[in-house]
């Protein structure tokens, strides 16, 4: 394990078991919560707030024909993270259990299975209710489009500084060397990146070959190349590449000596973020959370009142 490695412990992986830790310590607390004596309720009593109710095998519904909505959960305690965030108390809990919910639950219905991920019946057919994933950071990836940002150009030093291993892969000139690896950091604009589309364009190579670019941290795949090229030839091709596992780069491999220009256009993410300088809504402001908030409720509320040129 390198200096690296060590000192980041494979981060990634320690966040995808946040949500199997979660899970273990709520578990925990149901064991706590059942060794205490629950007040037994029959079908008529009131719910005793502050204790553990159990109603054995009897659903209690709530219903009202008022505006808004039938019920309402609060918690306002918040403490702080050592992060410098605010850490929200929840307002709401569901016990995981099982593996699925049961092909008769009634559509509307929401659980968490054992595994930690959340399930919602959205429909029924042929008599059977129809399961769906609730997908989260944790389950699932998005990708975030950004304004078109050039990450590295190694025709200038500026271009060049991005990349973490100049020293002994670039040329007098810049060029990324014949049979030579760079290593390319992406955190000014992803945080726990997933993937990065984006365009590379190599340009004045020495002779015909072919680049490659790859998650850094993997062994370089052989049989693949994003891009071929000739001698003295300027190309450019569309890529999508995953990020390494442990910090915010990417691997660029070429056959024959090249300059190398790479820009971006969107990052996949799911636990992670997109530094929201430049996603299109902040319009190359520093935006703060509340504001960006604010621009996509006004988008959201333009979308309610117009629609679709089709229609």
């Amino acid at each position: 394990m390198n200096d690296r490695q060590d000192r980041t412990v494979n981060r990634r992986r320690l966040l995808r078991r946040a949500g199997t830790v979660a899970a273990g310590i709520a578990g925990s607390g149901v064991v706590g919560a059942s060794a205490a004596d629950p007040a037994r309720a029959d079908p008529g009593d009131p719910v005793l707030q502050g204790r553990d109710n159990d109603a054995v095998d009897q659903a209690t519904t709530l219903r009202t024909a008022a505006t808004g909505a039938t019920l309402r959960l609060g918690n306002s305690r918040t403490t702080p993270g050592s992060n410098g965030s605010m850490l929200a108390e929840p307002t709401l809990r569901l016990a995981p259990s099982g593996d699925t919910l049961p092909p008769n639950a009634e559509v509307g219905s929401i659980g968490m299975n054992s595994a930690g991920s959340l399930l919602a019946v959205s429909g029924q057919s042929d008599g059977f209710s129809i399961v769906d994933f609730v997908y989260t950071s944790g389950t699932a990836s998005r990708i975030v489009p950004v304004v078109p940002q050039r990450v590295i150009d190694t025709r200038t030093p500026l271009g060049r500084s991005r990349i973490e291993n100049r020293t002994g892969n670039l040329d007098s000139s810049g060029r990324l060397m014949a049979g030579h690896t760079i290593h390319v950091n992406l955190g000014d604009y992803v945080f726990f990146g997933e993937g990065v589309f984006g365009n590379v364009t190599v340009t004045s190579p020495l002779d015909t070959g072919f680049l490659q670019i790859f998650p850094e941290g993997t062994p370089r795949p052989a049989e693949f190349s994003t891009i071929n090229f000739e001698n003295n030839q300027t190309l450019s091709n569309g890529f999508f590449s995953g990020v390494s596992n442990d910090l915010d780069l990417i691997s660029v491999y070429t056959l024959k000596t090249t300059h190398v220009i790479i820009d971006v256009v969107a990052f996949v993410i799911s636990y992670g973020e997109v530094n929201p300088m430049f996603l299109p809504l902040s319009g190359g402001q520093r935006l703060s959370a509340e504001a960006l908030a604010a621009r996509r409720a006004e988008r959201a509320a333009a979308a309610q009142r117009s629609k679709p040129r089709w229609r």
